[in-house]
């Protein structure tokens, strides 16, 4: 997982604008910026979040799923912690705009989850994140790996039988040379497949081009082969798409290919 921490962000970007204004701006952008990698790996955000409108505008943000989680502990406790004495020069005026002194601190009624994070028995860092594991965890997937140049209705059949089980999808594409054969890059496939499947349980990796599967014995896993195919799927080839049979492709991807350019929509 990718780690945003609110002091390591903070530095970054040389942000100290505490206000009000500025907290909402600083916190959305992060928002933002974790829907985006969260595209690509699980993404733990770690920041002050004192007013709950900018909780639920983050929330808004974020993609549906996302959890929000309060980590919970008394003020008392916040300052014996507080290594940098940031309290104390808070309490005695030198900083402003400061979270639970100068600064409310809105209860979180829009958060999934609350920890308490008081260090007392059964609340101590390792019982949290044993709390949190569950959030981390994925089943396990079907693995459909192939060419798809581009993808068509055949392969999308293949990949509903999967997902009408209920299994998480995940489609291995082959980083082939781009040739006259082989026209569209790994790129190019991978963002085609999200398009297709956005909001379903498919993810789309780039793979390296393999020429054989190899495998001492059975692990927890199976290789099967795809059974009664219907003979109007088997015959659909993505050799006859490239030479323009464009019957044979999806609305969704169609309308990619002409978003990119590819296809003139004719």
């Amino acid at each position: 997982a990718e780690l945003l921490d609110g002091d390591t962000i903070r530095d970054f970007f040389s942000n100290s604008d505490f206000s009000r204004e500025g907290r909402e701006r600083h916190l959305l952008g992060i928002a933002k910026m974790a829907a985006l990698i969260s595209k690509h790996t699980p993404v733990i955000c770690s920041f002050i979040t004192p007013y709950e409108d900018v909780r639920e505008k983050i929330l808004q943000i974020l993609p549906s799923g996302s959890t929000m989680v309060h980590v919970s502990t008394t003020l008392e406790v916040c300052e014996d912690r507080d290594v940098k004495g940031l309290y104390a020069k808070a309490r005695s005026g030198e900083i402003s705009n400061f979270t639970g002194i100068t600064d409310p601190f809105d209860p979180p009624n829009c958060a999934h989850i609350t920890l308490d994070s008081s260090g007392a028995p059964g609340h101590t860092v390792s019982d949290m994140v044993n709390q949190l594991a569950h959030l981390f965890e994925k089943p396990k997937a079907v693995l459909l790996p192939g060419r798809w140049q581009p993808l068509h209705v055949g392969h999308e059949w293949l990949i509903q039988q999967e997902l009408d089980q209920g299994k998480r999808v995940v489609v291995g594409i082959r980083d082939t040379p781009v040739t006259e054969s082989d026209p569209f890059s790994a790129d190019l496939r991978k963002r085609m497949i999200e398009h297709r499947y956005s909001g379903e349980d498919v993810e789309a990796w780039i793979m390296p081009d393999i020429e054989a599967v190899s495998y001492g014995r059975k692990v927890g896993y199976e290789v099967r082969e795809a059974k009664d195919i219907p003979p109007e799927v088997f015959q659909v080839s993505a050799t006859g798409v490239r030479g323009g049979n464009r019957a044979n492709v999806s609305e969704k991807v169609m309308k990619f290919m002409v978003s990119e350019g590819i296809w003139d929509g004719e």
